[in-house]
């Protein structure tokens, strides 16, 4: 018989721990504690091969920080798997909300490649806020230690982030509405059920022109960047040391989307910051993307408050290539100074 599971994730251990057991009470779920799939190798692979043991059928899953967001939605959409995912609480306390979108220390995590596993590693704040941008309640504790316009800002940045979840501030009687008998209407989450294709994350509802924010606050606000020139990536570096992180052009909580190196041809990199973590990474070749590149250049997504957009875009527009550059021979722009980290790819781990 399938289970229907409720997961639950936050990078607050007190606070998260907390949620898990009083939703397991309040539902008479059985609860699997992040805990003890701490103590696993692969905590994911882990909580799918305990889940199809529990009975009742309805299971509160605490994951702790070693299972990204997106591999756990993945083994539990998985076809082969007798699992229903109903719902992704994910547990924030406003206090630490924004010193929790700094830190980067690195946490490791098992990925696999054609089944065969190896270790990765991500810093926590971006994997704190992906778990923000993949859940459908965004459960904010301890919201009454701060001032009221404070809360706000952090509802409406939330909304920003995830705009088809809900934001609730917990009074402590909260309980999950999204159950196998008791299904949200899709008119009020276009993002539907999860499955194999997510659609959730703010910047991917941007890109798509479905972005809708649930709150707003006059200070909080996306804005979208697109150039089809690659970046110089030393310029590159000088626009996120001396405008991203500095807030030169606002406070930038999240910026996501994809971009190109000129150092780097023919590549779409995925580009993912939050605070003051930045990662470029690889996402596909174009001779192997079936049809059009994933992108022309750079098309990117930021959240955060107090932007201003016409200074952020022109220090961007700053970093590209520019006319004179672009009429040098393609083939030698590999060799322009790059400060960019090395790319190495999952095949190269093997090799």
């Amino acid at each position: 018989m399938e289970s229907t599971v409720t997961v639950v994730v936050g990078s607050c251990v007190p606070e998260r721990g907390g949620i898990a057991h009083r939703l397991a009470r309040a539902t008479g779920s059985e609860i699997i504690h992040a805990e003890r799939l701490a103590v696993a190798k692969d905590p994911v692979r882990e909580a799918t091969s305990l889940i199809p043991w529990i009975t009742p059928q309805d299971v509160v899953v605490e994951y702790p920080m070693q299972a990204p967001i997106r591999s756990v939605i993945g083994s539990l959409v998985d076809p082969e798997e007798p699992t229903q995912l109903a719902e992704v609480v994910c547990v924030l306390d406003a206090v630490h909300f924004f010193s929790e979108l700094e830190r980067t220390d690195q946490v490791e995590y098992l990925e696999f490649h054609h089944g065969t596993p190896f270790t990765a590693s991500s810093a926590r704040a971006l994997l704190t806020v992906e778990q923000i941008e993949y859940c459908s309640t965004a459960l904010l504790v301890n919201a009454e230690q701060l001032p009221e316009q404070d809360v706000e800002i952090i509802r409406a940045i939330i909304a920003e982030l995830a705009p088809w979840a809900q934001v609730v501030l917990d009074d402590g009687t909260w309980q999950p509405s999204r159950t196998r008998e008791n299904p949200i209407p899709k008119a009020q989450d276009p993002a539907g059920y999860y499955d194999a294709v997510q659609i959730r994350p703010g910047w991917i509802a941007y890109l798509n022109g479905l972005h809708t924010a649930q709150y707003r606050h006059p200070r909080v606000a996306s804005m979208r960047y697109t150039n089809p020139r690659p970046f110089h990536p030393m310029r590159l570096q000088r626009a996120l040391d001396e405008h991203l992180e500095p807030g030169a052009a606002g406070k930038i909580v999240r910026s996501c989307g994809f971009c190109r190196l000129a150092s780097r041809p023919g590549i779409t990199a995925a580009w993912s910051h939050t605070g003051s973590v930045m990662a470029i990474d690889p996402l596909a070749r174009d001779e192997a993307t079936p049809g059009e590149p994933l992108s022309f250049g750079q098309d990117i997504v930021f959240t955060g408050f107090d932007l201003r957009p016409t200074e952020l875009t022109q220090a961007l527009d700053d970093a590209v290539l520019s006319d004179s550059e672009l009429m040098t021979d393609p083939d030698e722009w590999h060799l322009l100074p790059d400060p960019f980290p090395a790319w190495v790819t999952v095949r190269e781990r093997f090799e």
